[in-house]
């Protein structure tokens, strides 16, 4: 009997650290894969058990650093949220190293296309106000 309790927290815990190994994230804004016309204005890590972010880093195709500003709590959680900088049409991919609580690091990526369409990216040309002004004359 003794050996099979002993056995059987041997498995306990082999499974337990297997499954703490696996953390992995479960959702994230923008998608993972996804294709979005308006640039978001944060991003959005939901992981599947509460973790610590230990490095984040976003680029852009031509490897172009976005700034990203870290957690200040050591305390794990399982969803992280962070304010963009304003994004120009491009690929992008996010890259996190997280820390379980037993210890176990991870890394993973995620990566989203801002296409332009939905951006202001183009300049409307100013309106002559002339034609508006002779016919405001015209009716006085």
């Amino acid at each position: 009997m003794k050996l099979f309790n002993s056995a059987l927290v041997a498995t306990g815990l082999f499974l337990s650290g297997s499954a703490l190994a696996h953390v992995g994230l479960s959702d994230s804004m923008p998608a993972n894969g996804s294709m979005v016309s308006q640039a978001p204005t944060t991003l959005q890590l939901t992981f599947t058990a509460p973790v610590r972010l230990v490095k984040l880093t976003m680029q852009d195709e031509k490897q172009q650093s976005i700034p990203l500003t870290l957690p200040s709590s050591a305390t794990s959680q399982e969803a992280f949220s962070f304010s963009l900088p304003a994004l120009n049409a491009a690929n992008y991919t996010v890259n996190w190293m997280i820390m379980s609580d037993d210890g176990h690091k991870m890394k993973g990526n995620m990566s989203f296309m801002l296409h332009n369409a939905g951006m202001n990216t183009h300049s409307a040309t100013p309106m002559s106000m002339d034609h508006d002004t002779k016919e405001h004359t015209e009716h006085q």
